[in-house]
């Protein structure tokens, strides 16, 4: 272990800040070694497009056994530049068994950048890939695209940004955000270098490519895929358009939508007032004179606290004295109608009674409430 200290020190008094050394919370033994390897371009960085991390991981019997090492987030590497570089680091590895490997692993791959300055593999835009005399632009991600492509690539997130922002309110609009251009592979944020791009020109590979023919290969898949789209269709799982775009969005701000909640309760509340009103305020409709009397009784004032008791006492027994009245009248209205009619006092007493009895009944309560409340 103290070779491969003597070796994380000599890394950090090399590369300083462009490496790091992490080691184990209670140990403090050193678990993994990890660089950026960029190409040697002198002093114009500007020129170097491709890198690749280098991640070692030293074994407990290090250096008397191989370290395990990965390459990561690689820019501007096609799969076989890395095999190749992973192959000459397994070979340099083989070769230095007993011996300090870190810091020559890191001069391999660096050998194999400098010799490869130029990216590989495909530009994200036109799907093709860069050849001798082709102008193509590294991003502050490491991200490699033709010059040509990036400049339409900017144009049309620009576009599209000036579409969604143009539908915003104007209250809305002053708070947007500005726009900024974005990586097409990550997604990162980028610099707008549309105006310095506008002159680029297009790929060797774009301009000599062959005019575009329908082959029977994509036929086939035409027709496959519009097989499945009824498919989708006729499940709802397509979205209409034309319906869609005669749909309307309505923004609300807050004040909008306190005032539609306000008017919503005010409109909830008239709703319930209004059965309410017409039960006070309809008539009855009733025959029966007790409702009357009820009614007449709740709008009267009511009495004093030094003449109540004497009220009630006064009706209670007005109310009886009025009761037997009546009911004496009565009898001696009978008994002079059966006097003078001696042959209609059967028929009374038969059928008729008992309806003239109902009848003369009624009056007589009505009467007596009559004369009741008018004391």
């Amino acid at each position: 272990m103290d070779a491969l200290q003597d070796e994380v020190e000599s890394l950090e008094a090399i590369l300083m800040d462009d490496v790091c050394i992490k080691r184990t919370p209670k140990s403090g033994e050193v678990e993994q070694i990890e660089t950026t390897v960029l190409p040697l371009t002198g002093e114009e960085e500007e020129q170097q497009y491709v890198c690749v991390t280098l991640q070692v991981h030293p074994t407990p019997g290090y250096p008397e056994e191989s370290p395990t090492f990965k390459l990561l987030r690689p820019r501007g590497l096609d799969d076989a530049r890395l095999e190749a570089i992973r192959s000459a680091c397994n070979a340099k590895i083989r070769e230095s068994i007993g011996f300090p490997v870190v810091f020559d692993l890191i001069e391999v791959v660096r050998e194999h950048l400098s010799g490869s300055n130029l990216p590989s593999g495909q530009c994200v835009v036109c799907l093709y890939g860069f050849a001798d005399g082709d102008e193509f632009t590294r991003t502050e991600c490491f991200h490699y695209l033709h010059s040509y492509c990036l400049a339409r690539h900017l144009n049309a997130l620009r576009r599209n940004y000036q579409e969604e922002f143009d539908k915003l309110p104007a209250w809305l609009q002053k708070t947007a955000d500005p726009f900024q251009a974005l990586c097409p592979v990550c997604r990162e944020h980028i610099g707008d270098e549309t105006d310095s791009l506008k002159c680029a020109m297009p790929p060797s590979e774009l301009l000599n490519a062959p005019e575009f023919k329908v082959t029977e290969e994509l036929r086939k898949m035409q027709q496959r895929m519009s097989e499945l789209y009824l498919q989708q269709k006729s499940r709802g799982a397509i979205i209409d358009v034309n319906a869609e775009g005669s749909a309307v969005i309505s923004i609300e701000t807050e004040e909008d939508i306190r005032r539609r909640r306000r008017r919503e309760e005010a409109e909830a509340a008239k709703k319930l007032e209004g059965p309410a009103k017409e039960e006070v305020i309809k008539p009855t409709t009733s025959s029966t004179f007790a409702p009357v009397v009820q009614e007449t009784h709740r709008i009267m004032p009511e009495p004093t606290n030094n003449n109540y008791q004497h009220n009630r006492r006064h009706y209670r027994g007005g109310r009886r004295h009025h009761h037997h009245h009546q009911h004496g009248h009565h009898h001696r209205a009978e008994r002079d109608r059966g006097e003078q009619n001696p042959a209609a006092a059967p028929a009374t007493a038969g059928g008729s009674t008992s309806n003239s009895a109902n009848t003369n009944s009624k009056q007589a309560k009505a009467q007596s409430a009559s004369s009741g409340l008018a004391r």
